[in-house]
């Protein structure tokens, strides 16, 4: 039986903290084309009309394929978006992500990348600067919300990924906010002109770009 899915929805997420962005380099690890992706963080009170929307949506999409054939029983996948609790707070977590590379029906190859905005909604034109974006980094996430259906595995939401606007950015190494600490009034202040120790993927301090 062809069951027609429902519209997909393109919706953007208000301010969030990002977890686990992969916006310059796409993750390999799960598939040879790669993936971008990023994880927005919404607290709980400012994310009520999107979480709305996306229930919705998966509700009617549920339905609709009900509509289609009453007798048929359909197993839904678990959607990657949902209310939870982080650190003591409630939260809405919007998982999404977008295929770095594919081939279409015709055989001919295709890559793709998320569009990236400054907080001033400018084109970001320098992407190799955002290499070292770190979870913590805020800003708002663009996607589509694709309903879909196949037999072998179930009626779910796709959330693909299509743009992000950078407000505040973390870099790796993370900030003192991260590590537990708080501005002292008085304290040393470092200069923006003096060398800074790099960190690697962990936080920890490297040797790596000095000469001794």
């Amino acid at each position: 039986m062809n069951l027609q899915c429902i519209d997909k929805l393109r919706l953007t997420t208000p301010k969030a903290s990002f977890k686990y962005p992969k916006l310059i380099e796409p993750e390999t690890r799960f598939s040879p084309e790669g993936h971008y992706k990023v994880t927005a963080v919404i607290p709980a009170e400012d994310a009520v009309e999107i979480a709305d929307q996306l229930d919705t949506l998966f509700a009617n999409h549920k339905a609709s394929l009900k509509a289609q054939a009453p007798g048929q029983k359909f197993k839904a996948v678990d959607p990657s978006f949902g209310y939870e609790e982080i650190d003591g707070k409630p939260c809405f977590s919007i998982s999404c992500k977008m295929k770095a590379k594919g081939m279409d029906r015709d055989g001919r190859s295709w890559s793709a990348v998320p569009v990236l905005f400054d907080g001033s909604g400018k084109p970001v034109k320098d992407r190799e600067a955002l290499r070292t974006m770190w979870s913590g980094t805020t800003g708002r996430v663009s996607f589509e919300a694709i309903p879909f259906f196949s037999a072998a595995l179930g009626a779910g939401i796709t959330l693909r990924l299509k743009a992000v606007q950078i407000i505040d950015l973390v870099e790796s190494g993370g900030s003192a906010d991260s590590f537990g600490f708080q501005e002292e009034a008085g304290g040393w202040a470092a200069s923006e002109t003096q060398a800074s120790v790099p960190f690697d993927a962990t936080g920890t301090a490297t040797d790596e770009g000095f000469d001794f």
